[in-house]
């Protein structure tokens, strides 16, 4: 390994006090860890301590339950439902009632326009889940009552690193929800040896009509009522997904208990309901022999429903095929392996891709001509795959090797006509589009021509194989325009990642190798609609996460390392004073840092007096400072002031978690500076040398201990 990818020789939880050099004692903005682990001879994980409840029973009707829980399987929730909040139009009084008024989604919402069948199941985030049956005028949802829900042996995801439920609440936030996750047997023990239960959190479930578009995985258009007239809120309901990290990654999971929150629907009062929930699988399939480590080595954030043309009008396709570039960062290993995600996450209605390929990039002819034949790929067996709203697949693995930064064409055939793409808003990309016609197996470009698309349709991220003795992770640079660099040069290759990817494969202290997968999680935010900061409505110290963080940072492949950039569009839109203005910046990333740092790595190795253990650590999570506001996104003095504030806040506050990013692009070199240094701009933007300093300073603060834990 590089000198720059060398492990840490202790492996700290981000959550522990440390001391500085000042001797002042800091902490981080999470004082509490889910749970600390150890490994005993036969390889089981064993629990330390568990994470003390913050909250009682927060019942939006409250009473006690007065009858036995329910028990359900988690492929089978019939058992558990106990309300019924779809409904269909109709000149009959409907019995569904969400929230307590009469009130309910409109089933043809989720079925028809959504593609959420009843009784099927849908991939979100991950994970899949099986849905209930809706609009049938029976139990379609569960009430959070203390249900107890099994996970079989077999025919389920039983193991991985985080449970996803699919929620919404009525009358209001759910907060504070308290549940129980029981391990089998010889899974996750407790410090006597005994099988140890993990108490989890859903800090906040959103409202189904006045929660965050943001942060929600489906939103639906229509709101029945018992009145029989249907009306269309300018926020229509929406479903949400809630992840909870495993604090045994990989243990057998035997049951999760609901939380005890809700007896009923009281208009007013909240409510928490859950459409269902699975497990997220681990990067690591296969066992034995047969087993295969994947890292995520590109990744695209999904941030808009319908992606552009430069002239501003929607990117549209009709039985076309799209190939799409994609420049890596790490190369494949052992089996040379290499899977594809797509996603339509951001869509509104059901994608079906018809027929899907991978191939290296011809590195003479360049554009959409392969280097050979392209790979097919395949989706449970089948070439083609439909994707409903809100949901990602993640092709079968197929065998390609992959050189470390090389581009990869993934292509994909869009059945069908479709007015609106979802995708990437900026990606700073090209993308080819066919003749109306299946060109998947293309190798050469004839058939394709260049697109005017200012955005990535459907293209979420690629994962290769890693060795499987000594499997590595990747880093996931999370944050605004610092990280996506809607302003370099528009060719794939000079978004931040592709800058830390260059500056890690020329450090003359290196060995030329990257080491482990870079993945650009960056959006344009100017405004506050896509900010990435949460809102803290409950918990200032959250430990479990919504979208986009879950979706676009959490399940990434492997994903050991997260680095945050984000904060300058909250400044600048925010109108109180700066001391105001500040401290929201401030607590929304003491929230993001809680989040992450909450979440474990799926086979990262922990170190104890400079020797491996087989234990899985917490997510190491790097903040960095806000770099001067440019010309062509100017501050006010107040804005400037809070700017250099919460820089203060971060530099005192985490000390061995911070990256000077407004050191590395300011005219002085200073986190104070108000100015960016005239050779890092372009037309009053960043330029391709802004971001080469940004990679640059990371890679001397990561290389020379400057943050407590190098990536890896």
């Amino acid at each position: 390994m590089a000198a720059h990818a060398a492990p840490n020789a202790l492996n700290r939880s981000p959550h522990a006090p440390f001391t500085v050099g000042t001797g002042r004692t800091t902490t981080t903005a999470h004082a509490q860890v889910l749970s600390t682990r150890a490994v005993d001879a036969a390889g089981v994980h064993a629990l330390a301590a568990k994470h003390p409840n913050s909250s009682a029973f927060h019942a939006g009707v409250d009473l006690p339950r007065t009858a036995p829980a329910l028990t359900c399987a988690i492929d089978t929730t019939s058992s558990c439902l106990n309300n019924t909040a779809t409904s269909t139009l109709t000149t009959t009084t409907s019995t569904a009632d969400a929230d307590g008024s009469g009130d309910s989604i409109n089933s043809a919402d989720l079925t028809s326009t959504s593609g959420w069948q009843s009784g099927k199941t849908v991939t979100v985030d991950g994970a899949t889940v099986t849905l209930p049956n809706f609009g049938t005028g029976t139990y379609d949802n569960m009430l959070a009552s203390g249900q107890t829900v099994t996970v079989p042996g077999s025919g389920v995801v039983n193991t991985g690193d985080a449970v996803v439920f699919l929620a919404f609440a009525t009358g209001g936030a759910a907060r504070g929800a308290s549940g129980t996750i029981t391990y089998a047997k010889n899974n996750c023990l407790d410090p006597n040896g005994d099988p140890a239960d993990q108490s989890y959190q859903l800090d906040t479930v959103p409202d189904w009509v006045s929660g965050p578009d943001a942060a929600a995985s489906l939103t639906l258009v229509h709101e029945n009522h018992k009145d029989n007239t249907q009306t269309s809120p300018s926020s229509g309901p929406k479903i949400y997904a809630v992840s909870v990290p495993l604090v045994c990654p990989g243990s057998v999971v035997s049951s999760i208990s609901l939380p005890l929150f809700t007896n009923g629907v009281q208009a007013g009062q909240p409510s928490l309901h859950i459409l269902g929930l699975g497990i997220r699988p681990m990067t690591v399939t296969g066992t034995g022999t047969s087993a295969r480590h994947w890292v995520g080595t590109w990744s695209s954030v999904q941030d808009t429903a319908e992606v552009q043309q430069s002239d501003g009008s929607p990117a549209t396709v009709s039985g076309q095929t799209l190939r799409i570039p994609a420049h890596v960062s790490i190369g494949s290993h052992e089996g040379n392996g290499v899977r594809v995600h797509l996603s339509n996450a951001k869509g509104t209605t059901p994608v079906t891709f018809d027929a899907a390929s991978v191939a290296l990039q011809d590195t003479t002819s360049g554009g959409a001509t392969a280097a050979a034949a392209p790979t097919p790929l395949t989706f449970g067996g089948n070439a083609s795959v439909t994707v409903p709203a809100g949901g990602d697949v993640t092709s079968e693995p197929v065998t390609l090797t992959v050189p470390q930064q090389a581009t990869l064409l993934v292509s994909v055939r869009v059945h069908g006509s479709v007015a609106s793409m979802p995708g990437h808003a900026t990606a700073r990309t090209p993308v080819w589009v066919s003749t109306a016609a299946d060109r998947t197996g293309d190798t050469t470009g004839g058939n394709f021509t260049q697109t005017t698309y200012t955005g990535l349709p459907y293209l979420a991220g690629i994962d290769v194989t890693t060795p499987t003795a000594a499997p590595t992770g990747s880093l996931v640079l999370y944050g605004d325009q610092n990280v996506n660099a809607g302003t370099g040069t528009s060719d794939g290759r000079h978004h931040l990642s592709d800058a830390i990817t260059d500056a890690i494969a020329t450090d003359t202290s290196g060995d030329g190798s990257v080491d482990y997968g870079i993945l650009n999680a960056g959006t344009d935010s100017t405004s506050l609609d896509n900010n990435l900061l949460p809102q803290i409505t409950n918990s200032d110290t959250p430990t479990n996460a919504l979208n986009p963080l879950d979706r676009n940072v959490l399940a990434q492949a492997n994903v050991r390392t997260v680095l945050v950039a984000t904060g300058a569009a909250d400044l600048l839109n925010c109108t109180s004073t700066s001391d105001t203005c500040a401290r929201q910046v401030e607590n929304g990333l003491a929230a993001l840092n809680s989040q992450m740092s909450s979440y474990y790595t799926d086979d990262g190795l922990a170190y104890t007096n400079g020797q491996p253990v087989t234990q899985n650590s917490n997510l190491t999570v790097y903040l960095t400072t806000i770099p001067p506001f440019t010309a062509a996104h100017p501050g006010t003095a107040t804005q400037e002031a809070a700017r250099e504030q919460v820089n203060g806040y971060l530099l005192d506050s985490y000390p061995t978690q911070v990256l000077d990013f407004a050191a590395a692009v300011s005219i002085d070199g200073t986190d104070t500076s108000p100015t960016v240094k005239t050779a890092d701009l372009s037309g009053g933007n960043p330029s391709d040398a802004y971001y080469a300093d940004l990679a640059a300073l990371y890679l001397h603060d990561t290389g020379t201990h400057v943050v407590g834990i190098p990536p890896n």
